[in-house]
């Protein structure tokens, strides 16, 4: 049997992030200090407004508890503390003290920013359905609030509704062309979709308006990856990575561009590096066990791969990949649980029926695996691997004109196939045409002369024609190429 199916790589998803327009409302420190504290609170307002929450936030209390403070006083100190405790990261208080403010009597435009940050709140507590509700309201209240579109694209993204997220993004583009994260999360979304065009257009925006942005060249990378460009996608993870050496995935993307550029051993340095950055990295093991295996180190190719399993255990990909490396080592059992979990993932993967049929294969369960190769070229009629493996069950179970529909295929597709030609050749053999079989054996030495099966095969069809001196000078050489074919 021919090769297993090769290492597959899976994207790595990079969410956008979301963009907080942090809410002081009119209590900046030096209008503190201007207004009329009938309380006593001056020096409370000038804490409250100090953007230091472990300051601001008993300051602030102080002047919403004190009711002799103007009300307009309160509503700002209500609004700084909320901000004071989004910063801390108490998103319960947060939104508690949001939801206060939205009852008071504010301008449409800071009940916008109100809606804004409180929706934020509740997307960090993954309330998205609060979240979303809060972000409509935003824009209901102020139209060209370029935030809460971006905002509400990432709930959007993350529903799959691509179509309204790179709607949003497209207003907060025209609302703050000047913005590089709007370009970098709708490019995120173009390349999720596959439009590697526009998220090229969309990343490279983002790096013209500020070049320091780290993500931003880690993404394009990406997508030069997805082009196949993989100088340019090496050039931008290593960009990525002088500017921030921590930059998530970028040590990835570089070793995979190195890799696709014959460079292994860097690209090994580059997924070490990964790893050791960040423990939790599935791809990061994904892609090092990739590399074991095409290095046909199956050892620590398993264990990378089921550390990636360990990690995400929905990573299609990497039960595929586990299961080549098992397959490589003959043990078929755990090969095919391997791929038979791929499927239950990813019922539409043809690379695991391809190797789960070679894998039953091997232990001569020959319907299930004409099953499997069949279902496989449903999914990929180009599969050609597909064919030869059915094309050699087919003959090997009596069905000769099966075998050479599958034998044709194939040759159709690559004349050069020289293990399709000597399949070819013996069934053409075994169906008593000796001349058809000698021209497709001769082509497969040709193509191989160090294929001892199809001088074997070769030598029968002479002899079939009584042409015994060509037959006795097939066979010699077939057991001097195996001497295990005496």
């Amino acid at each position: 049997m021919s090769s297993f199916g090769g290492p597959r790589e899976s994207r790595l998803p990079f969410l956008p992030a979301l963009m907080l327009m942090a809410l002081v409302g009119a209590a900046n420190r030096s209008e503190a200090q201007g207004a009329n504290h009938a309380g006593g609170n001056g020096g409370d307002a000038i804490r409250c407004a100090s953007g230091k929450p472990q300051i601001a936030i008993p300051a602030c209390s102080n002047i919403i508890r004190d009711q002799r403070e103007e009300s307009e006083s309160r509503a700002i100190a209500l609004r700084n503390r909320a901000s004071s405790y989004q910063q801390q990261g108490d998103l319960d208080h947060a939104i508690a003290d949001y939801t206060a403010a939205l009852k008071n009597p504010e301008p449409r435009g800071i009940l916008a920013k109100i809606h804004l940050n409180r929706g934020l709140m509740y997307f960090r507590k993954n309330d998205e359905a609060e979240a979303f509700e809060d972000y409509n309201q935003a824009i209901a209240l102020d139209a060209k609030l370029a935030s809460a579109y971006v905002n509400r694209s990432t709930i959007f993204t993350n529903r799959g509704d691509d179509d309204r997220a790179i709607a949003d993004l497209d207003q907060a583009a025209m609302l703050s062309p000047k913005d590089p994260g709007v370009y970098i999360n709708r490019g995120f979304v173009h390349a999720r979709r596959g439009e590697n065009d526009p998220a090229l257009a969309d990343y490279s925006k983002a790096i013209e308006l500020n070049p320091a942005d780290a993500m931003a060249w880690r993404d394009r990378a990406f997508v030069y990856r997805a082009l196949g460009e993989e100088a340019k996608a090496a050039a931008d993870a290593a960009e990525a990575i002088r500017l921030n050496p921590d930059a998530s995935g970028a040590h990835l993307y570089l070793g995979l561009s190195l890799q696709a550029t014959g460079k292994s051993a860097q690209a090994l340095g580059e997924f070490d590096r990964a790893i050791k950055q960040n423990p939790v990295d599935a791809p990061a093991y994904k892609a090092r066990g990739d590399y074991y295996l095409a290095q046909r180190n199956l050892e620590h190719a398993i264990a990378d791969f089921s550390e990636a399993i360990g990690l995400n255990a929905k990573m299609t990909a990497a039960y595929v990949n586990r299961g080549a490396a098992y397959l490589a080592r003959s043990e078929w059992d755990l090969a095919i649980a391997d791929f038979t979990s791929a499927i239950a993932l990813d019922p539409k993967e043809s690379a695991a029926y391809l190797n789960r049929g070679q894998a039953l294969g091997a232990k001569h369960e020959r319907d299930r695996a004409i099953a499997d190769f069949t279902q496989a070229l449903h999914l990929d009629s180009d599969a050609l691997d597909a064919y030869r493996h059915r094309a050699f069950l087919r003959q090997e179970g009596g069905d000769g004109s099966g075998a050479l529909e599958d034998y044709n295929r194939v040759i159709s597709a690559n004349p050069r196939d020289a293990e399709a030609l000597r399949g070819r050749g013996f069934v053409r053999l075994n169906r008593h045409e000796p001349d058809a079989a000698i021209a497709d054996l001769t082509a497969a030495i040709a193509l191989n002369p160090t294929d001892a099966l199809a001088y074997r095969f070769r030598g029968t069809a002479y002899a079939s024609k009584k042409d015994f001196k060509r037959a006795n000078m097939d066979d010699a050489a077939a057991v001097r190429l195996n001497p295990n074919l005496r």
